[in-house]
């Protein structure tokens, strides 16, 4: 087993699936992706720094995600929709592995978190966003 199907097999053991398909309408809910990235044999994370110029999370260093929107299906959708957004990579390079088990961040935000792998892709910056 290469390093890549050792790294999904590990974290689909923290797969929630439908445990939590959604934490207390109440709260606004956002997903981010984890995207792990398989370079020269080595597992590597992908965060980005946010823009000091926001007027939310200025400067933090981060996945990339955010907030649901009417129109998101769900919460993989929220994370894919994004991430094209932030880092300009479309959903059809990204191969979703699991679901972890959402957080609470403060007593404000429902966030689910999703790992991903890449498949090849050159990424580009929104300087909106980050």
């Amino acid at each position: 087993m290469d390093l890549k199907e050792k790294t999904v097999a590990s974290l689909k053991k923290y797969d929630s699936g439908d445990e939590f398909p959604r934490l207390p309408a109440a709260l606004p809910q956002a997903s981010v992706l984890i995207p792990l990235l398989l370079r020269d044999g080595q597992l590597r994370l992908l965060l980005s720094v946010r823009s000091i110029h926001l007027k939310q999370h200025a400067g933090e260093v981060c996945f990339p995600g955010g907030k649901a929107e009417s129109g998101d299906r769900d919460q993989v959708h929220t994370a894919l929709r994004e991430t094209e957004e932030e880092i300009g990579l479309p959903p059809d390079r990204v191969q979703v592995i699991c679901k972890l088990f959402p957080i609470l961040k403060g007593s404000y935000d429902a966030i689910s978190i999703f790992p991903f792998s890449l498949k090849c892709y050159k990424l580009l910056v929104h300087k909106d966003d980050l």
